[in-house]
């Protein structure tokens, strides 16, 4: 196996829906040492308004879900929790482990366990409303919006579940590749279509009401000799804004198209192993050594680079008013000025790593942390 120079992968390899997946960004083992963080002058702070602990994620690919004024998310042992204000609502359990979600939207929240089941429940009450079986694990977090839920089985097939009662209305499949980067993702869907990128560094817009394919473009092309060397997923939610449908690839690029015709507008080789965010301006990415970059949202050219997290298994960014914010892997939430990606403010979260993608909620922040910590902090 080569190694790409200069950090050693530690491979985990499952099996998933028949193919092999390579286990998140966050098992790889750093060769090189992490960056000490420096001091700054802050500019703003970050202040924790409450914590609730929720239980350990695990190797589920468990992110909070914002809807209203409830956060709602779940732990890798099957509970499912809607918190309000730092407080339980209520709590759900699921029959088996949960190996993705939480997507919450239309009175659903919805996860998927082992054995292939998806499981919703009544996002006010935490009643079970249904389950239904799509035949192998998700590997995203579900899409839940309108009258549909949209479910990644594997990295090979989309299916499409009525919101009501679960049942099938469609399913889009695709060729299974050898292997995958097991990594947070979702869907996008934009009035008619579905958004989602798969492994081999494709984006794809699916027509809602049938399933079929409306375009399919290049995010990266895989390059190499070797299966892990031509590993390039897509990786995070492909974002749209402006008439651009942009979206980032482990082991690949950051591109950028024209989202009635599919063609390629601008891409840059950065790779990204969590994926973006995007304002009116420019597109935020995480690449695999740290670096959290600023694209023009236009041509691609660099606004600018924040380096002085290297190594740091900083997450993907988030987007918030002035600022873009990331985690990283003790626990610490990076405030950065959007305009120059300077350090604005710093908070730690939790001990462990912040492996789930922050989460925007009610003018504050919502972390995740691998040991099942959620906190919620405001700037001020």
């Amino acid at each position: 196996m080569k190694l790409r120079a200069p950090i050693a992968l530690t491979l985990a390899l499952a099996l998933l829906s028949g193919c092999s997946t390579v286990s998140s960004w966050f098992s790889k083992t750093i060769v090189e040492p992490m960056a000490e963080l420096k001091p700054f002058t802050a500019s703003a702070r970050l202040e924790l308004v409450w914590r609730f602990s929720v239980g350990a994620a695990g190797k589920a690919l468990i992110q909070p879900a914002s809807n209203g004024d409830a956060v709602f998310v779940a732990n890798e042992g099957g509970d499912v929790y809607r918190i309000e204000n730092g407080r339980q609502v209520w709590r759900a359990r699921t029959k088996e482990d949960i190996v993705a979600g939480v997507g919450a939207s239309s009175g659903l929240v919805v996860v998927g366990t082992h054995r292939g089941m998806v499981a919703a429940f009544d996002a006010a009450t935490g009643a079970e409303r249904w389950t239904v079986d799509v035949g192998g694990d998700l590997a995203a977090t579900p899409q839940v919006e309108n009258d549909m839920v949209v479910v990644r089985v594997g990295d090979s097939r989309l299916v499409a579940l009525d919101v009501g009662n679960g049942r099938r209305r469609w399913t889009y499949t695709r060729s299974t590749p050898p292997l995958s980067l097991r990594a947070f993702s979702e869907m996008r869907r934009v009035e008619n279509y579905l958004f989602a990128g798969f492994s081999g560094g494709r984006v794809a817009a699916i027509t809602t009401n049938n399933g079929q394919l409306a375009w399919e473009g290049a995010v990266a092309q895989p390059r190499g000799t070797t299966e892990l060397e031509r590993l390039s997923d897509v990786v995070g939610s492909p974002l749209l804004g402006g008439g651009a449908l942009c979206a980032g690839a482990f082991q690949g690029r950051v591109t950028c198209f024209d989202v009635t015709k599919g063609v390629a507008v601008w891409g840059r080789d950065i790779s990204t192993p969590v994926g973006i965010a995007m304002d009116a301006s420019n597109v935020f990415a995480t690449d695999e050594r740290g670096s959290v970059h600023a694209l023009d949202r236009g041509t691609g050219a660099t606004a600018w680079k924040q380096d002085d997290l290297k190594l740091r298994k900083v997450g993907r960014p988030l987007e918030f008013d002035r600022y873009v914010a990331v985690g990283d892997v003790e626990g610490w939430v990076h405030l950065l000025n959007k305009a120059d990606g300077h350090f604005a403010a710093r908070l730690r979260a939790d001990n462990s790593p912040l492996d789930a993608p922050l989460l925007e909620h009610d003018g504050g922040i919502v972390a995740l942390s691998r040991d099942g910590i959620l906190s919620y902090m405001k700037v001020r």
